[in-house]
């Protein structure tokens, strides 16, 4: 009877350590997660992509224009169907602002980290250098399919975002991640097409506490040879 009790106790231990070895590592899942989308070596030789795209806010048509250049400058301009300026954020890589017709805020603290994290090119490959450091946490369903949960940190320990990949593909299907008070953003990216040897998701859902977000990528063009000035910040 003991030996029985015994070999049940520890049946959860085996069988959490049998779970656990079955898990990669955050570099193999980020690592394929790169393959996926072109290899290092592809994304590494785009120094620039300008984007459009139709977005539409709370049902609200916008017509979204993003230029971002390597390794962290980032330009979003969203205007309405009348081409007026609705909002703009731009960063240079170290500053941020946001541009309304209210005027020019400065965007500070770890809503702008956060933001010129995910306005880059392809974040995950300057994870090390920023010192950002990933775990797998599981598995985890994301619309019927299996996907790594990651979630990831800063250098001190305060939380980045948590992003799904796809257990298969390898693509990013999924992110979470907190840009203000009260403003948790779940993303989901779907149809991913190849632009010059690179995949990029053509479209984005974004459900946050006040709004949900569908974007649809319209053009992507790599290597334009964006100007600094594009991402002036005074």
């Amino acid at each position: 009877m003991k030996k029985l009790a015994l070999t049940l106790l520890i049946l959860p231990a085996f069988w959490l350590s049998a779970t656990a070895q079955t898990l990669p590592t955050a570099d193999e899942v980020i690592n394929k997660y790169i393959a996926a989308i072109g290899g290092k070596k592809a994304l590494m030789n785009v120094k620039d992509v300008t984007s459009l795209l139709s977005l539409q806010v709370n049902n609200t048509p916008y017509q979204l224009t993003t230029k971002q250049k390597a390794p962290a400058k980032s330009l979003q301009i969203t205007t309405n169907d009348n081409g007026q300026l609705v909002y703009k954020s731009v960063t240079d890589g170290t500053s941020m602002v946001g541009v309304s017709s209210q005027g020019t805020t400065p965007v500070t603290g770890l809503i702008a980290n956060r933001s010129i994290m995910a306005y880059k090119l392809f974040p995950e490959l300057s994870y090390k250098q920023e010192g950002i450091k990933s775990t797998v946490e599981g598995k985890e369903q994301v619309d019927g399919r299996d996907a790594y949960k990651v979630t990831s940190t800063f250098a001190d320990g305060t939380p980045l975002w948590t992003d799904y990949y796809d257990v298969e593909t390898g693509l990013k299907v999924k992110n979470i991640g907190v840009f203000g008070q009260d403003d948790t953003r779940t993303s989901k990216y779907s149809e991913y097409k190849d632009v010059n040897g690179v995949k990029f998701p053509f479209s984005v859902n974004i459900v946050s506490p006040s709004m949900t977000i569908s974007l649809k990528t319209n053009s992507v063009q790599i290597n334009k040879g964006i100007s600094d000035a594009e991402f002036n910040v005074q």
